[in-house]
């Protein structure tokens, strides 16, 4: 019953309805992406950190190194690039893996415009299948009148289904792209927290070192 009523809702909205079918498609195909994205690489720095402080603090800085290329996630990618420049002060260490932070962020906002594109676009062409559906019905009073409801049933029909197909699109998509921008924010704050805490870490042990000598 839901396959018949799709069906009709795209036969009867008019041309209108084939970019909007496109837009739904390439929403899904975005939010599938994002979705297997976020779960080969899941939110849990903190087990990850504690690992790599934990070799840190016995100065096995190769298995810290490995740690992160085992995890390979974007924030052990950050993490790997302040490994590798441990020598540097420590504004020097955050902006390298600041930089590092920029090249990985681009993965957690791949595709986030064209789902804000999506959303913004739908329910202007439900809008627009909305106008021209009127002017469909319109022309049909100007040549036989208002007395037959049937003659006009295609215009109106035409122009509240490309709406309710613009919202049914764009809402979702809408969410979508909030929900994937969330993520983004969520990784810049965890890779500012650790980063300024490997950062600190390398400083006290440094520290550490000169008292030992001195």
């Amino acid at each position: 019953m839901q396959k018949i009523f799709l069906v009709d809702m795209f036969v009867s909205g008019g041309p209108v309805m084939i970019p909007i079918v496109i837009c739904s498609v390439i929403a899904l195909a975005i939010v599938i992406e994002r979705l297997r994205f976020y779960n080969r690489n899941p939110n849990n720095g903190a087990v990850f950190m504690k690992k790599v402080k934990g070799a840190f603090i016995s100065r096995n800085f190769f298995d810290a190194m490995k740690l992160c290329r085992a995890e390979n996630t974007p924030l052990a990618n950050v993490i790997a690039a302040g490994i590798d420049h441990l020598d540097l002060s420590k504004e020097h260490l955050l902006d390298v893996m600041r930089q590092e932070a920029m090249v990985q962020v681009k993965k957690y906002e791949k595709h986030i415009g064209k789902l804000a594109t999506i959303a913004s676009v739908t329910p202007l062409l439900g809008l627009t299948g909305t106008v021209t559906g009127m002017i469909s019905s319109f022309a049909v009073i100007s040549t036989v009148g208002i007395g037959d409801p049937t003659a006009l049933a295609g215009g109106i029909s035409e122009a509240l289904y490309t709406t309710a197909a613009g919202l049914m699109v764009g809402i979702p998509a809408l969410i979508a792209h909030n929900w994937c921008e969330a993520k983004s924010f969520e990784f810049i704050e965890q890779v500012e927290m650790y980063s300024l805490d490997l950062a600190n870490q390398v400083t006290t042990m440094e520290v550490s070192c000169e008292k030992a000598v001195a």
